[in-house]
């Protein structure tokens, strides 16, 4: 497996997990130390991120084709799809593409967290911003630490991974079709990026209607300062 690693073994349930914008394979590690129950959690680490000797990737088609390939023998009954910020739209899309194919069973249940509609990236065209803008954009999630920033070899690697996820962003807008599938929508209250008014845009791509949770005084990374609580959710959402 190059594109899905086994972060915790479990007989409870499976949970596949995609990681944010420049996210990788261990960015699903606060949440997973805070599960309670048995559960077998899988997490995707996109071509060309941090751990993957793959070449970067910046189209969703061809992203949801290279996990595809991968995921269709994984996914089992109490099969459950978790995808941070970017990595919501991921997981949406891959529904979508496994629907269309016909040959894998889609997941119980779907979580999107922190995740907008990829139609604002479309009118945004952040990947080509410059340099610095794209900077003072990433700055704005909360999410990029200092020592990070201050470091001009480290950030000449992670720029290009920034600037190819985001065209994956881009390129998905107006290509989601509607799900059947279960959905749970989590948001922080307190986002600056995305205000709780884009959670209830996914209303008309959802056959099963809107599920909406807000963590309070909650940021848009708040997979990690409250992954305790987003455990919690997404057990009791699993039924666990």
């Amino acid at each position: 497996m190059e594109l899905f690693t086994k972060m915790k073994s479990g007989n409870q349930g499976r949970l596949f997990c995609f990681p944010y914008l420049g996210g990788y394979v261990n960015s699903f590690g606060d949440l997973i130390q805070s599960f309670h129950h048995n559960l077998e959690v899988w997490v995707a680490n996109p071509p060309g991120h941090l751990g993957s000797n793959l070449n970067l990737v910046s189209d969703i088609d061809t992203l949801t084709n290279l996990y595809y390939e991968e995921i269709g023998s994984l996914i089992s009954e109490k099969s459950c799809f978790l995808g941070h910020s970017m990595g919501g739209v991921v997981a949406f899309s891959l529904i979508n593409k496994i629907a269309a194919n016909g040959k894998s069973p889609l997941p119980e249940k779907l979580i999107l967290s922190a995740t907008s509609m990829p139609d604002t990236f479309a009118e945004k065209q952040y990947s080509s911003f410059s340099d610095d803008d794209l900077v003072e954009v990433l700055k704005s999630y909360g999410g990029l630490p200092a020592p990070l920033l201050a470091n001009g070899e480290l950030m000449d690697i992670m720029r290009p991974i920034f600037r190819a996820d985001y065209k994956i962003l881009e390129s998905a807008a107006a290509k989601l079709q509607k799900i059947d599938v279960e959905t749970l929508i989590l948001w922080g209250e307190n986002d600056r990026v995305e205000t709780i008014e884009n959670a209830y845009l996914w209303k008309n791509l959802l056959r099963r209607g809107l599920n909406v949770v807000t963590l309070k005084k909650a940021s848009h990374l708040f997979i990690h300062d409250r992954a305790a609580e987003v455990a919690d959710h997404v057990e009791k959402f699993m039924g666990l």
